[in-house]
């Protein structure tokens, strides 16, 4: 891409500054402050509606090329106990995934320009290799030996300064007749070790003395467990009690270094154990809480058993900070409207937006209505390209619906740095766990369409889809406070205390715990809640206390694009349990009366029906002016086509949480096969799990009641807004939810039961 940015923020309020950082190959840039009000420029609907604002940041600037670094290590800064110039072992159980691609660092003080120093690498047949070098002359030994990808190996370099020799371990885990991939292999070092000037580094090597992410090679794919150095060549029977029990070496005078990656499990801080204190730090946020070579599996939470979690994964493509330098602040003016804003990054070939969100400032609410952006579902579907993702290929090939990937410029973008969200896969087919706001989020534009969606023709998501919703309140004349996930799990009820009614977005898949208390906490106090989307509340979602731009998801029993391992599904950053909600006492029901029950990003939308429960008194007011037979949302739509019911869709269920009073005053059936009940809740293997065979793929609208005046309203549908403004907003959708809002917002006092 010629230009692309991104902001050190996703919110901001009045007085707080917002910094911009760009990659532009122009010689200079022009940035244009706006206003986002309807991104989405489908000609069924009202198109774009973007506002260029005064701003003394607008202005011309100058251009220059910032990079990505991808690729995680840990760097321990230089120090005279690493120049080893004498005799020494490097030691480490290693669980390679990429063995194939390219010389991989393991335990390195190796500058790769210099060729000076030492190191135990993966090399490029995939067989454990030490190299040592003085600036003259290199020597290596490999063990001649491919290793297999995910399994466990000792790996052990022995360099004996007295004998001019060197000698490799490579020893798996398990053994197998016939396909045994143990080995040693000797030879003779002519030269020696040299002062590299680099730190060291655990999962890559040097490019350079900074060791900071683009000075570091040779990236690692997979596990590496506790690794040692010790400052003397150990003898075989010495290697072979190293292998059985590290802690041998706890008395033992030459022991250099020995980290412990069974400790700090939510930090970026890698503990040295010797009495040296070599500690190091974890760059570019590595797996942390993965199970180690000692796992026994009795165990599935790393928090009682961290000697067996002793391992870190590093991947090539990890990324939580792109770093990039400032090129222009913004500083948000006491009077700027809640709203989502822009700025416009042109040269005279390309343009690119970098949206960030305005709220008001703390405890100064300006209206009734509070418009909750979901950004933590933002970040989770950062760069998302899971048009790329073999499982999803596989399926859309079988239907006939190709969707080629790379296509447009930023999906190039995307795939040429490696970027990818949590829906996606590291390069060793590994799941996404972590997702940054600080670097560039492509898919996080005013005209964002997900190409998966609608069996490759595209749709409205994320923030294209919530503009939807920002553009229809405007339109309608309704006033309202733009706040973001972020807002919620930092300020909580304090925040949404002081608003009548919160409207979620379209999709609020990704929520904290401290988001559900405190939407819980609001609606018992009184609030009124109005979920206007699909699949929310629905994945446990933590924030990194120490990096809160961080967010982590752990995927293992739900609906979702990848699978982590049962004994790996702790978050590092919080230690909670991670998964789906529902296993946690949260179901989606408990908070919204519905819940994610069946998914058709491919299939045919549906219109709802009325229920006899939407002819309750208590529910009057939602259906004025809505006929007794009419259908709702039976229209063309800005998302998949047609109807109000689909894409994601929940259903009411007491059994879940729904409360017991609550009615159900409409649904939405008919979806075709495209539509499939939710894995979580499929028993067995039966072909009954579509939206032609099973019930439970369906679409309810649920009203209830809380205490103190409290309500929620649902429409269980990721497709309802995508409909609000149709024929000029003068549709039953629009006027449904303009009847909730506006009941909602006010202070006249809601029908109690006859």
């Amino acid at each position: 891409m010629e230009i692309v940015g991104y902001a050190d923020r996703l919110r901001a309020q009045p007085g707080e500054t917002v910094a911009f950082k760009v990659s532009c190959r122009a010689p200079s840039f022009r940035a244009q402050l706006v206003r986002l009000i309807h991104g989405d420029e489908n000609p069924d609907g009202p198109g774009s509606k973007i506002d260029d604002l005064d701003s003394a940041a607008n202005g011309e600037y100058p251009g220059r090329v910032q990079e990505l670094h991808p690729g995680s290590f840990v760097v321990v800064r230089d120090d005279p106990r690493l120049q080893l110039d004498g005799s020494f072992t490097i030691q480490a159980w290693i669980y390679p995934t990429t063995v194939g691609k390219g010389p991989q660092g393991v335990v390195t003080k190796w500058d790769c320009d210099t060729d000076t120093g030492y190191g135990l690498f993966v090399d490029g047949e995939g067989a454990v290799s030490l190299r040592i070098g003085d600036g003259k002359t290199v020597d290596a030994v490999s063990s001649g030996v491919a290793m297999r990808d995910a399994k466990w190996y000792f790996a052990a370099g022995v360099y004996d300064a007295d004998e001019g020799s060197m000698r490799v371990y490579q020893t798996p885990l398990d053994h197998w007749p016939l396909q045994d991939t143990a080995a040693e292999a000797e030879a003779v070092a002519a030269g020696g070790s040299g002062q590299s000037g680099t730190g060291l580094v655990i999962g890559g090597c040097s490019r350079g003395p900074e060791n900071v992410p683009g000075t570091v090679g040779g990236l690692y794919n997979g596990k590496i467990d506790n690794p040692t150095i010790i400052g003397r060549a150990l003898a075989p029977d010495e290697i072979a009690a190293l292998r059985e029990d590290r802690s041998s070496l706890a008395e033992d005078g030459d022991l250099i270094a020995a980290w412990d990656f069974g400790r700090d499990f939510s930090t970026a801080t890698v503990t040295d154990s010797s009495p040296n204190g070599l500690h190091g730090k974890a760059l570019n946020m590595p797996v942390r809480a993965v199970t180690g070579h000692s796992w026994t599996g009795r165990e599935v939470n790393f928090q009682r058993a961290p000697e067996q979690y002793a391992a870190i994964r590093f991947n090539d493509d990890d990324l939580d900070d792109a770093r990039w330098e400032t090129d222009f602040e913004y500083v948000v003016p006491e009077d700027l409207k809640s709203a989502m804003y822009a700025f416009r990054l042109t040269t005279d070939d390309a343009e690119d937006y970098v949206p960030f969100a305005v709220r008001p400032r703390t405890g100064e609410p300006t209206a009734r209505i509070a418009f909750l952006l979901g950004t933590y579902t933002f970040l989770a579907y950062a760069n998302e390209h899971m048009a790329n993702n073999p499982v999803l290929i596989e399926y859309l090939d079988g239907k006939g619906m190709e969707v080629p990937y790379p296509v447009l410029p930023h999906e190039h973008y995307t795939d040429d740095n490696k970027l990818g969200g949590l829906y996606d896969l590291h390069t060793d087919g590994s799941g996404i766990c972590y997702s940054s706001s600080r670097k560039p989020i492509l898919n996080f534009r005013p005209n964002n369409k997900q190409r998966t969606v609608g069996a490759g023709m595209g749709g409205p998501v994320l923030l294209s889809a919530d503009l939807h919703q920002m553009d229809w309140m405007e339109s309608q004349g309704f006033e309202f406070d733009l706040i973001t996930d972020e807002d919620v799990h930092f300020d909580g009820l304090d925040l949404l205390s002081g608003y009548k009614v919160v409207m979620s977005d379209a999709h609020p898949e990704y929520w904290t715990e401290d988001m559900l208390i405190a939407l819980e906490d609001y609606l018992n106090a009184g609030g009124r809640f109005m979920y206007l989307g699909g699949n929310g509340l629905y994945w446990v979602t933590s924030v990194d206390p120490a990096r809160p731009h961080v967010i982590e998801v752990r995927r293992w029993n739900g609906t979702g694009s990848w699978r982590t391992e049962h004994a790996e599904s702790h978050h590092s950053t919080t230690g909670e349990p991670g998964g789906l909600w529902r296993f946690r006492g949260w179901a989606p029901q408990r908070l919204a009366g519905v819940g994610m029950t069946a998914q058709g990003g491919i299939g045919v939308n549906s219109a709802y029906r009325r229920l006899p429960d939407s002819f309750d008194p208590r529910a009057a007011f939602i259906f004025e002016g809505i006929g007794d037979d009419e259908l709702i949302g039976d229209f063309d739509t800005l998302n998949l086509g047609w109807g109000a019911a689909g894409y994601e869709i929940d259903r009411a269920d007491t059994a879940l949480g729904t409360p017991p009073h609550a009615l159900v005053v409409a649904t939405a059936t008919d979806f075709d096969d495209h539509f499939h009940h939710v894995v979580e809740e499929v028993m067995h293997m039966n072909s009954e799990q579509t939206g032609t065979t099973n019930d439970q793929v369906r679409a309810d609208m649920v009203y209830f009641e809380y205490p103190n005046g409290g309500a929620v309203f649902t429409t269980g549908s990721i497709a309802w807004s995508a409909c609000l403004s149709y024929n000029d907003y003068d549709n039953n959708v629009s006027r449904i939810t303009a009847n909730v809002l506006r009941k909602f917002a006010s202070d006249d006092p809601l029908p109690n039961r006859p």
